[in-house]
C-alpha cells in the first residue's frame, strides 16, 4: 500500500504534513506542536483507497492575533498588563493573559517577555500554551469545516474545559437552549437535574472518558443505586445521547458517538382508574371524612381525571381562564392556547372554593395519592399524571372518537393518543375472561 500525505496549511508559510502509511500515522511536523500532531492525528481518516475522507478547509476570513503590553497603563509596581489582541473579520478583542511585567522586559517584536524578568519561562510558557490553544481552535474549525464566528472562538479560548468536560459542556449547552428558548423552563429543570445525577456518580466526566463501559456502569448505578426505572434509565440516556450528539457536531471526538448508546424504546405500565375507583375517589371527596390535607390534592386530580389537563397546566389555572362552559389555557408542554369545552362535573369542581387557592408540587401531590389510594383499598401506584390516562381510556370507553380525544390531549402525532386505544382494547380483551365466572 501506498502513503498518503495530507497537507494542511495554517496562517502564513507554516504547513503541517502528515504521512499515513497502511494503518500506522507517522507525523512529518514543522514546528512540533504536540497538540496539533495530535487533533490531525484524530482528524484526518483514509479510507481503502487511499484517500481522505476529510480535508481542511479554508476559512472565510483570517484570523490575526499578536501578544501586546499595556505600556499606556503602568501600575504602581513599575509593571504593565500583558493581553492578546486578536482581530477576525473587522472585529477587535483584547484578552488579558493575567501577566505583567515592566515595559523593558517585554520583546515587542518577538512578543515575548524577556530574560531579564526573573519569571520569563514561565510568563512564556502561558504565552505559548495561548497560542497553541488559538492554533487547535483554528485547525478544529478547518477540519470539520464549520463557520468561525469571533463568538465562537472566543467562547472556545476562553473556556476550553467545554471541549474536555462533558459535563461543563451539559450545563452551558442547557443554559444556552433555555436563553435561546429551544428549552422550556421545565424541561431545562428537567435534563439539568440528569446532569447533576451524572455529577453524583462522578464528579467529572470528560469526552475521553465515555466509552461502553463507562454507559454500562452509570445504566447499573441508576438502576442499583438510583433505584431507577427502565423508563427513567431510558430519560437519562436522552439527555446524555442529546449532549453527545452535539459535542459531535461540534468537533469533539469520542471513542463511542452518540448512536452507539441505545435506548431501547419502553412501553411502560399505564395506571389509570376503572370507572368503580373514579367513583369511589369522588364520593371520598365528598364525604365529611376526607381530611383538609386530602381535599386540595383530590379536587384537582378529579378535576384532570374529567378533563385531561396535566399539573402543569391545571396548577395554574385563574377563574379568568374560565369562560362560561369553557376553560382556555396556553399549554406549558405545548405553548399552545388551548380551549376545551367543560363538564358538569369539572364544572361542579371548580365551583369549590378551594380550587383556586391551592398550590402545591407534583411530587407532594405524588405521595399524598399513595396514601389516598391505601385509605380507599384502589391497589395500584398513583401519581398525579394517572389522572390524565384516566381521562383518555374512560373517554374511549364511555364512547368517544380518537380524532376528538387528539384534540383535547393536545398530542401532535396520533400515534400518541393510539397508546390509549390499546390500552382500551388489551383491558376489554381482559375482561372477556370474566365471563368464565358466570358457570364457575
Amino acid at each position: 500500500m501506498n502513503p498518503v500525505e495530507v497537507t494542511i496549511t495554517n496562517k502564513g508559510d507554516v504547513n503541517y504534513n502528515v504521512k499515513i502509511v497502511n494503518a500506522s500515522p507517522l507525523i512529518i511536523y514543522k514546528p512540533y506542536n504536540y497538540a496539533i500532531m495530535n487533533l490531525v492525528l484524530n482528524q484526518v481518516h483514509v479510507l481503502n483507497n487511499n484517500y481522505a475522507i476529510n480535508y481542511a478547509h479554508k476559512m472565510n476570513a483570517k484570523l490575526t492575533y499578536k501578544i501586546k503590553i499595556n505600556d499606556r497603563y503602568v501600575r504602581t509596581d513599575g509593571t504593565s498588563l500583558i493581553y492578546i489582541q486578536i482581530l477576525y473579520k473587522k472585529k477587535k478583542k483584547q484578552l488579558p493573559l493575567d501577566i505583567a511585567v515592566k515595559s523593558k522586559d517585554f520583546d515587542k517584536k518577538r512578543q515575548r517577555v524577556k530574560s531579564s524578568c526573573n519569571f520569563a519561562n514561565d510568563y512564556n510558557l502561558i504565552i505559548e500554551k495561548v497560542l497553541a490553544d488559538i492554533n487547535t481552535i483554528e485547525i478544529n474549525y478547518r477540519l470539520n469545516n464549520e463557520e468561525l464566528t469571533l463568538e465562537k472562538f472566543l467562547k472556545d479560548l476562553t473556556q476550553p474545559s467545554l471541549r474536555v468536560s462533558f459535563i461543563a459542556f451539559a450545563e452551558a449547552l442547557l443554559k444556552k437552549q433555555l436563553e435561546d428558548k429551544v428549552l422550556r423552563q421545565t424541561t431545562y429543570n428537567a435534563q439539568l437535574g440528569q446532569v447533576s445525577v451524572l455529577k453524583q456518580f462522578k464528579s467529572e466526566v470528560l469526552f475521553s472518558d465515555i466509552t461502553h463501559e463507562l454507559i454500562d456502569k452509570i445504566r447499573v448505578y441508576l438502576i442499583k443505586t438510583r433505584k431507577y426505572k427502565k423508563a427513567s434509565v431510558n430519560g437519562f440516556f436522552k439527555t446524555f445521547k442529546k449532549v453527545l450528539h452535539e459535542a459531535n457536531k461540534k468537533g469533539i471526538k469520542t471513542k463511542i458517538s452518540f448512536d452507539e448508546i441505545k435506548v431501547t424504546s419502553m412501553k411502560g405500565e399505564m395506571v389509570f382508574l376503572e370507572a368503580a375507583e373514579l367513583k369511589k375517589m369522588h364520593s371520598y371527596y365528598q364525604s365529611e371524612f376526607v381530611p383538609e390535607y386530602f381535599k386540595p390534592i383530590l379536587l384537582k386530580y378529579l378535576f384532570c381525571c374529567f378533563t385531561g389537563l396535566r399539573y402543569s397546566d391545571v396548577i395554574k389555572l385563574q377563574p379568568e381562564n374560565v369562560i362560561g362552559d369553557f376553560l382556555a389555557f396556553t399549554a406549558l408542554k405545548t405553548d399552545k392556547l388551548q380551549k376545551i369545552k367543560l363538564n358538569e362535573t369539572a364544572k361542579a369542581l371548580l365551583d369549590d372554593p378551594v380550587f383556586f387557592k391551592s398550590d402545591f408540587t407534583n411530587e407532594y401531590a405524588n405521595r399524598r395519592l399513595k396514601e389516598i389510594a391505601s385509605t380507599l383499598s384502589i391497589n395500584k401506584k398513583l401519581t398525579f399524571h394517572t389522572s390524565r390516562h384516566t381521562f383518555a381510556t374512560q373517554y374511549l370507553i364511555n364512547g368517544g372518537q380518537i380524532q376528538h380525544l387528539k384534540h383535547l390531549l393536545a398530542h401532535s402525532k396520533i400515534e400518541t393518543t393510539m397508546i390509549y386505544v390499546h390500552e382500551v382494547e388489551a383491558n376489554i380483551n381482559n375482561e372477556i375472561k370474566n365471563m368464565d365466572n358466570i358457570i364457575g
